[in-house]
């Protein structure tokens, strides 16, 4: 599923998550669009 996430678009994570898409805008932003780091810097 994490690698599913990193190539999806931050509006699809959002829907699927239930945040707000500013708030994905502003994670993807925050991970330079690359959720795959991002999400193993949380493990």
């Amino acid at each position: 599923m994490m690698d599913s996430l990193a190539d999806l678009p931050p509006m699809i994570i959002a829907d699927l998550l239930g945040i707000h898409p500013k708030t994905a805008e502003r994670w993807a932003t925050l991970a330079s669009e690359n959720w795959s780091e991002y999400l193993s810097s949380l493990a």
